[in-house]
């Protein structure tokens, strides 16, 4: 009777255990994903900084998993035999003398538990690894410190200038059809952008149309059915909203710092900040949010095959676990 209440006992305690400790992995797991991308974005925006032209590094988190297992193992040992063993020994020497020993032993009851706590976090990410797909990123990131390629770089931008280098930097995604079929791709044409040489010419892009509506566009265009689309940057997409410690301003809070550089953003529509030629009064704190959701959609490629989702995040997927 004792030894099955006990293991009644332990196997409610040990649900109890495995269902709160699960509970507060999968919380834990969760609240680590808004972390993991703004370390992921403010070490690519101080690469930016340090050199324009480099090559992003950037992950998707496709699947988390949070895991618990425990166990509690009981043991009870039970003597069969009688509780009470006796030896008794007698022994003779060679000059007729004899010694006796007697050795008496309890067998008693044995009580023992074993206890395991085993669990395991892991995410699985998927790193953008095609060329498109790390220089729509890298645009993103030249275009959020200002550092967007110029024939004068001493002198920055205006918001007009930079939007237009922005259209004609950016490798908008593309369904990828034969080039005699129509396709579904939309056609768009941006003049004035900058070659090698430095010289001004225009680019014919090729547009997958469900990258161009909706909130979440980076490139938006109104009319799919224009005879001349015009493309235009997301309004929530600021041009050198993030500034060093070089360029603060009382009014302007601290984003964060990697690689020993800090990040500042405007704290509100209404505080002095530093704004380009062009540019109207933003709030900083908006900005970077919306910046983190056009990261996303930049990491998204066209799904291939009929239905479905018509996006889905490239590059094959690996597991980042914690035990």
């Amino acid at each position: 009777m004792s030894r099955g209440l006990i293991c009644v006992i332990a196997c409610f305690l040990t649900s109890a255990c495995a269902s709160t400790q699960l509970n507060y992995n999968t919380a834990d797991l969760a609240s680590s994903l808004s972390s993991l991308t703004k370390t992921q974005i403010l070490y690519n925006l101080s690469q930016a900084v340090a050199d324009p032209e480099f090559v992003p590094s950037q992950v998707t988190i496709s699947i988390g998993s949070a895991q618990t297992a425990n166990s509690i193992a009981p043991s009870v040992s039970i003597p069969l035999g009688p509780s009470l063993a006796v030896a008794n020994r007698v022994a003779t020497g060679a000059r007729s003398t004899a010694q006796s020993t007697s050795t008496s032993a309890i067998a008693a009851p044995g009580i023992g538990v074993q206890f395991t706590d085993a669990w395991n976090q892991s995410w699985t990410m998927v790193p953008a690894n095609s060329a498109n797909q790390l220089r729509r990123l890298r645009t993103l990131y030249q275009f959020a410190t200002g550092t967007m390629p110029r024939q004068d770089p001493s002198r920055d931008l205006t918001e007009k200038e930079a939007e237009r280098q922005f259209l004609c930097d950016y490798a908008i995604q593309s369904l990828a059809v034969q080039p005699e079929s129509a396709g579904g791709n939309i056609r768009y044409q941006v003049d004035g952008c900058l070659d090698h040489s430095g010289a001004a010419a225009s680019r014919l892009f090729h547009a997958d149309p469900s990258f161009t509506q909706g909130p979440s566009c980076v490139v938006c265009i109104e009319d799919l059915h224009g005879k001349a689309p015009r493309p235009h940057l997301n309004p929530g997409l600021k041009y050198h909203f993030i500034r060093t410690r070089s360029e603060r301003t009382e009014d302007m809070a601290r984003l964060g710092s990697n690689s020993g550089i800090d990040f500042y953003v405007c704290a509100s529509r209404a505080g002095t900040c530093r704004l380009v030629d062009g540019q109207a009064p933003f709030d900083g704190r908006k900005a970077f949010s919306d910046f983190v959701m056009f990261v996303y959609e930049a990491m998204s490629t066209p799904a291939s095959g009929s239905g479905g989702n018509p996006r889905q995040s490239g590059g094959a997927a690996f597991v980042y676990s914690v035990r």
